[in-house]
């Protein structure tokens, strides 16, 4: 199953995409119109249907961790797609431009850094990748060999997990424009597979951790390198401007992901290809991570878990256009235009 998130004169929708041709179909109203055709009262289905299916996939998946309801509404609406009997109020034009961050305003949004084994630590610049050019001293780790699919370089031990805390307010749509600071040179977007969470969990076992697992999103997690350097080579602030975090297009549910760990990710800048990789290449897999994460965090429903990225991560600027796609979850599409 899919879910978007449509931006209306109502707030953020949750919809179907691809039932209805150059449509959305809004999943509350759908419901409403479904309560009514088996005789509830217009005003009782309006509002059974907003406590139902809330406009934003974190209060969704706390209410239903299991999308029972809207799993019925989809059957329901693939079933009268072709009737005529979805009513105007039930569709949404679908225009790329109006869709929002498909995760909405998850608790927490954490990504890793460690996770797939190109990424060599340098110690001068948090966000240095071993394919982009470093500016630092000679020595640097992206100069020695690189890592096997293990993840562990010749004569080197495994690295371990490590990650950030990315800002909520850094999440951006699929098609929304990326803004790039007005103190930062260059800034770096990283394709990469999302984990959202379904059920709240802590000290997750590896052997279980897939069963907290929601669905699976498509990530762009954008940093500035220079910014970082500024800040210590944290990466808090380089990573958490406005627009950073670009999620989309669809939510896919678990269910629809028979694989996670072999899933193509590539990206381009202005037609040229970028990044061809694959999350087989992670060098610690989901339930690793999701265990690790949860011996120190508490996960809530729709919080997100950005899994790292393959090689190739480009440099972008003021005019370019970032396209990046994960096979089964779509494609986004960013224009970086200049920020404050």
């Amino acid at each position: 199953m899919k879910i978007s998130s449509r931006r209306t004169r109502f707030g953020d929708r949750l919809c179907f995409p691809d039932l209805v041709p150059q449509q959305l179909v809004d999943i509350q109203a759908a419901h409403a119109l479904r309560l009514e055709t088996v005789g509830a009262h217009r005003v009782d289905a309006l509002a059974r249907s907003r406590l139902a299916v809330p406009g934003d996939l974190p209060a969704l998946l706390q209410a239903d961790p299991w999308l029972t309801t809207v799993r019925r509404v989809l059957d329901w609406v693939v079933a009268h797609a072709d009737s005529g009997d979805l009513q105007e109020g039930c569709l949404w034009p679908d225009r790329p431009e109006r869709l929002g961050p498909t995760v909405g305003r998850p608790h927490t949004v954490w990504a890793m850094t460690a996770a797939c084994p190109h990424e060599v630590a340098c110690p001068h610049e948090v966000a240095c990748r071993h394919e982009v050019a470093c500016r630092h001293e000679a020595g640097c780790p992206k100069d020695r060999p690189a890592p096997d699919r293990e993840g562990t370089a010749p004569g080197q031990p495994r690295r371990p997990l490590q990650g950030f805390l990315k800002a909520t307010s850094s999440l951006a749509g699929p098609y929304d424009e990326i803004r790039h600071p007005a103190i930062s040179e260059r800034i770096e977007p990283e394709m990469e597979l999302a984990v959202v969470i379904g059920s709240r969990s802590r000290a997750l076992d590896p052997e279980s951790a897939m069963r907290a697992v929601a669905g699976y999103v498509g990530f762009c997690d954008i940093g500035a390198p220079d910014v970082a350097a500024l800040d210590n080579h944290r990466p808090d602030r380089a990573k958490g401007f406005d627009t950073f975090g670009v999620t989309g297009p669809w939510f896919v549910t678990a269910d629809e992901i028979r694989e996670p760990h072999d899933l193509r990710i590539r990206s381009w800048v202005n037609g040229e290809p970028r990044q061809d990789g694959s999350t087989a290449g992670m060098s610690h897999s989901i339930p690793e991570q999701l265990a690790w994460l949860s011996t120190a965090l508490t996960l809530a429903p729709g919080d997100v878990l950005s899994t790292g990225t393959p090689a190739g991560v480009p440099g972008v600027g003021p005019g370019d256009v970032f396209r990046g796609e994960i096979q089964g979850l779509g494609v986004i599409e960013n224009k970086v235009v200049q920020g404050d």
